[in-house]
């Protein structure tokens, strides 16, 4: 038998490790993904999320590099980690993003309507208040406008009293 080096093994480990943290990279991304779709928001601020989640990756990446290979940057270790987001990417990512997005939104969907169904009887009595308040208020209004009408002739008959003397 051919007996393999413990340093190819090293090597290996290192391989399918940067290849792993490519595929988990993608991963987060495509969880990133996933809330711009059920939260809908601006290209302002995708551009800020995008910088976070970059310089996040770039400091994974370090940390990877530092623990297994002593911050050492090789060729087939970015290549692994390439590889690894391009795989995960062409075949895993756009099922995973329409799946658990899909979910999520029925999720959120139901809840809503389980929200509504449990809030319907105090939205109604909450427009029952309403409609009842705005209905004092005119009357209240009305009842200001007549008294304003009364104080007006009074006021006019006592000119009238006055200018008369």
């Amino acid at each position: 038998m051919i007996s393999v080096s413990e340093d190819i093994f090293q090597e290996l480990d290192f391989l399918a490790v940067s290849f792993l943290l490519g595929m988990l990279l993608v991963l987060v991304y495509d969880c990133l993904r996933i809330f711009r779709r059920l939260v809908r928001h601006g290209t302002g601020l995708i551009a800020i999320e995008d910088l976070c989640y970059w310089i996040m990756a770039a400091f994974v990446i370090f940390a990877m590099l530092y623990q297994k290979n002593e911050g050492l940057i090789r060729g087939f270790s970015i290549g692994g980690i390439v590889a690894g987001m391009f795989l995960y990417n062409q075949f895993i990512s756009r099922y995973t993003v329409r799946c658990i997005a899909g979910f999520l939104e029925k999720v959120i969907h139901m809840v809503q309507k389980v929200w509504r169904l449990l809030s319907a009887p105090f939205r109604k009595a909450a427009k029952t208040v309403s409609d009842k308040g705005s209905r004092m208020a005119d009357q209240g209004k009305k009842i200001i406008k007549y008294e304003k009408k009364r104080l007006k002739k009074i006021r006019k008959l006592i000119r009238i009293g006055i200018s008369k003397k």
